[in-house]
Parts: structure tokens; sequence; C-alpha cells
């Protein structure tokens, strides 16, 4: 049986920065499916998903520390953030994805990139 296959997906989305998000168990557990949806709308409503200025927004498995989730970085500038609500996931969109600047409230041990 052959797999499916579009042009579009033999190339690699515009975009400035990328955001992977945890979607594995024990984030889920904590609310991540529900986070991951803000962020999409966020971005989509701000035109920022897959554009030149925007983000690539990736689903992962886990990526440590479970406890902490759910948990999202974001690349190029090496965040790991703690996205424990939709205020958080809309906060995030707003002040790092779209005004460029990390939000230290929400980085994980206090960090700042």
């Amino acid at each position: 049986m052959p797999i499916p296959s579009k042009p579009e997906w033999s190339h690699i989305p515009a975009h400035a920065r990328h955001v992977m998000l945890c979607t594995g168990p024990r984030c889920t557990q904590r609310g991540a499916q529900q986070v991951w949806k803000v962020v999409r709308n966020e971005l989509l409503a701000a035109q920022r998903m897959e554009t030149a200025d925007g983000v690539l927004l990736t689903r992962t498995h886990c990526q440590f520390p479970c406890n902490l989730g759910p948990v999202a970085t974001v690349y190029p500038e090496r965040c790991w953030y703690r996205i424990a609500s939709a205020d958080d996931a809309r906060r995030l969109v707003r002040e790092h994805l779209v005004a460029g600047t990390p939000v230290s409230a929400l980085l994980l041990n206090g960090d700042t990139p």
C-alpha cells in the first residue's frame, strides 16, 4: 500500500522559531493537549504559524522534566518552559513568540536565555 504524500510534505515550513511541546503521557495528564490547542490557535490568530517570522509548532513525546510539565522548548533561544494553563500558553505566544521576549516567569529553573 503506498504511503500518502503531498508535495508540501517535502519541504521544511518557513519559521523563525521552533516550538516543541511535549504531549507525552505525563504532560498530557497535566493538560498538554489543551495547551497545544491554545498555542496553535493564538499563533494562527497572530498570523505567525509557519511564516518567515513565525513558528513551526511540533508535538513531541517526553522531553523531561516530566514532573514540571507541560514542557515546551523554544529554539533558537533554547528556552525551556512550563506551560501550566491556557493563560500561560497565551502569554508565551504574545510575549515570546510574537514580541520576541522570553517569559522569565514561565522558564524552568528561572533560567534566562
